[in-house]
């Protein structure tokens, strides 16, 4: 049984982490314009590696029993080596980002001993942030949100007693099942460590039903080597 209990140090790390990212915010938007394609034919923006490096450099100075694990960085093989991880996406929704969208995110996970202690997500430009106990007010609706990449290959079979909606942006798409604005979250195609793990433990504080790879979820450390698909469900 995962104990989830606030942890004031813990909290600490995510709290100065989105801090540092607050203060550089107007430096890190004007990088939007510049960017870069990456092997697999997605975009990297030098505010994704601004952020990256900033919070590396925090990382290194006060939390350095941490090995920090970014879609940026390489971490191939060598995580192995640790127990502890803070799990960084710099700016999830890159595409919407270097477009001048406000649509895009940060997402940040704490595990000690390969077990999670806190998660953050950022909206910087919506001005919403949600982090380990904050209490979390429940709207409902009947849409469900779905992952781009599941839009782009179609979504038959659905179900016509929901609305779907696409974002472009995995925090975003944590959020709004967070919060109720979603009724349930589904990634058939599947995303990496830095698109899922703040979203799948946040939404386990907030007694959500939360499945990965069509299996219930506890809060364990996942590899970064691989894609996962997922479901978070509002009971």
């Amino acid at each position: 049984m995962l104990d989830y209990k606030f942890n004031l140090f813990v909290k600490s790390i995510c709290t100065q982490l989105i801090d540092i990212i607050k203060k550089n915010l107007i430096n890190i938007k004007k990088l939007k314009d510049t960017f870069y394609k990456k092997n697999d034919g997605s975009h990297v923006s030098e505010g994704d590696l601004l952020i990256q490096k900033l919070l590396q450099d925090e990382i290194s100075t006060n939390y350095n029993k941490y090995f920090l694990i970014s879609e940026e960085n390489d971490h191939i093989e060598k995580w192995k080596n640790y127990n502890n991880f803070i799990v960084l996406d710099p700016i999830d929704g890159t595409e919407n980002f270097i477009s001048g969208m406000l649509e895009w995110g940060v997402g940040i996970s704490v595990f000690e001993n390969n077990k999670h202690k806190e998660s953050a997500i950022l909206l910087p430009d919506m001005n919403l942030q949600i982090m380990s106990g904050d209490k979390i007010p429940k709207n409902k609706s009947r849409i469900v949100g779905m992952s781009t990449r599941h839009f782009k290959k179609g979504l038959q079979p659905c179900d016509k007693n929901f609305d779907y909606r696409a974002l472009g942006c995995s925090m975003i798409n944590m959020y709004y099942v967070l919060t109720g604005s979603f009724n349930h979250y589904v990634d058939p195609i599947g995303g990496f460590v830095w698109d899922i793990l703040p979203g799948l433990n946040l939404a386990l504080e907030n007694k959500m039903d939360v499945y990965v790879d069509d299996k219930k979820y506890n809060g364990e450390f996942l590899s970064p080597e691989k894609r996962y698909k997922i479901k978070i469900l509002n009971k």
